[in-house]
């Protein structure tokens, strides 16, 4: 495939080419992320009013909590985080390296592959064929056709990135594409370890573990302070500040971040959540090294294009649920406060504040600044509103609740806490809802109003006066 006549239009305008370019890969991600956002939303309400209405639609046994919760996580994980987090990863790396979107097609198809993968897992989970492991749901042989789909998606990002005409780069690129790199290794290590050299028992929960701890430590902590590392600067309209800081971060994160993942007083030999301890201390330092170059970049900074305070002002929440979500692993990762927070709903709905308020928000803010570059035109501002206050109260709805009865241990107290976090979980599917209506139709008004329908019937016009 020859790229010639993108790139003599990327030295003619490289901006607009740029997102054209980007178009409909990023768009089509970008849709199918929202779809699987609201299919999460649904289901995740559903299991919420389970755990305090135990006979809701006890008749059916693909309804039960035990199949509806894991398959919601599904969703949100792989359905939502991970192809929105592609969607702005190849915007991102694009526009820092001032060059267009190489081989865009690999893009489309290796969502198609994702996508079909993740509706194959969704669907087996609920029909009772899970895994049985926790970061890893899915049946088996759904793990192949997602690491297809994304190594598609990772060529043309690393093609991207290589073809880049600024040689140096940025925090936000190191960031970016190490996450690219990251997620495939894990997934087919994951896969090769448990299903083709056939690991069982505790051998196979370990293995499950080490994925849980790269896929959040690594693939969406990256995913998510790439883009703070782009987008702050950029809405700014500062430079970042503490360039060193980010690159201890990224060292000492990637490094410690793929070791461990063992809670305290799991049925293992004990040098392995010692181990997870120190490697969790240790990569608590980088995460201290990133706050701190977020902090002086955004210090006494402001927006500079009111039509991005929305987006902004998202992502600087998300940097302090991440800080703030930091603090507490460190804290709880040692023996004593780990013991009393273990086999509670605590550390669930932490991994929940942190998928949806720190990674989540931030993809949504980014997706916010970059939708009317490609669509031509910007979400409804009213419905942009009325989502975004509701998905924010829907996260801190749903979860403090649950975190907090989890830490206070009593049934009673527990019980209580679902019944708000079922009030959030409903804020949230109406969020979610929202923002899917609103980028449908955008994207539907946007193609009514372009030139490109019209184009395709003239030319048929044309060949039929031909004829």
């Amino acid at each position: 495939m020859s790229n010639e006549p993108i790139e003599d239009e990327a030295k003619q305008d490289p901006r607009e080419a740029v997102d054209r370019s980007c178009r409909g890969p990023v768009l089509f991600l970008g849709f199918s992320a929202v779809a699987w956002l609201l299919v999460y939303s649904l289901f995740a309400m559903l299991a919420g009013v389970k755990v305090h209405a135990p006979g809701m639609m006890a008749d059916s046994a693909w309804l039960a909590y035990g199949r509806i919760q894991p398959a919601s996580q599904l969703a949100l994980q792989f359905g939502f985080l991970v192809q929105l987090g592609l969607a702005v990863s190849a915007w991102i790396l694009c526009h820092r390296g001032k060059t267009v979107l190489v081989d865009g097609g690999y893009l489309v198809f290796g969502g198609m592959l994702w996508n079909t993968g993740v509706m194959f897992g969704f669907v087996g989970i609920l029909i009772g064929n899970a895994s049985g492991l926790e970061g890893l749901q899915m049946p088996g042989k759904v793990l192949p056709l997602l690491f297809f789909g994304f190594v598609l998606v990772g060529l043309s990002l690393v093609q991207t990135n290589n073809r880049r005409t600024d040689e140096e780069m940025s925090p936000a690129q190191w960031f970016l594409f190490a996450a690219t790199l990251w997620l495939p290794w894990v997934l087919a290590g994951s896969y090769l370890l448990i299903h083709f050299f056939n690991a069982k028992g505790v051998v196979a929960n370990v293995v499950d573990w080490w994925f849980i701890r790269n896929f959040a430590s690594i693939y969406l902590t990256f995913v998510g302070l790439g883009t703070l590392f782009h987008f702050l600067p950029a809405l700014s309209g500062c430079r970042l500040v503490g360039r060193g800081y980010a690159q201890f971060a990224f060292w000492v994160m990637l490094l410690f971040g793929s070791i461990g993942g063992v809670s305290p007083g799991a049925p293992v030999p004990a040098w392995l959540p010692a181990l997870s301890t120190v490697t969790a201390v240790f990569y608590f330092f980088g995460v201290v090294a990133a706050c701190v170059c977020i902090k002086q970049t955004i210090s006494g900074a402001s927006v500079e294009d009111n039509a991005d305070g929305t987006a902004y002002d998202l992502m600087r929440l998300a940097a302090l649920i991440f800080i703030s979500i930091s603090v507490l692993n460190v804290f709880f990762a040692f023996p004593g406060p780990g013991a009393t927070a273990q086999f509670t709903t605590y550390g669930p709905a932490m991994d929940l504040l942190f998928n949806l308020g720190f990674v989540g928000l931030t993809l949504i803010a980014a997706l916010y600044h970059i939708f009317p570059r490609l669509a031509g035109m910007d979400f409804c501002p009213k419905m942009t509103g009325v989502q975004t206050m509701a998905i924010i109260l829907g996260v801190f709805g749903m979860i403090p609740p649950v975190a907090f009865g989890g830490l206070m241990s009593g049934d009673a107290t527990l019980g209580f806490s679902y019944y708000f976090a079922s009030l959030g979980d409903l804020l949230l599917l109406v969020g979610s809802a929202i923002l899917f209506l609103n980028f449908l139709g955008a994207i539907l008004f946007s193609i009514k109003n372009c030139d490109c329908l019209a184009g395709i019937c003239c030319k048929g016009e044309k060949k039929e006066t031909n004829a």
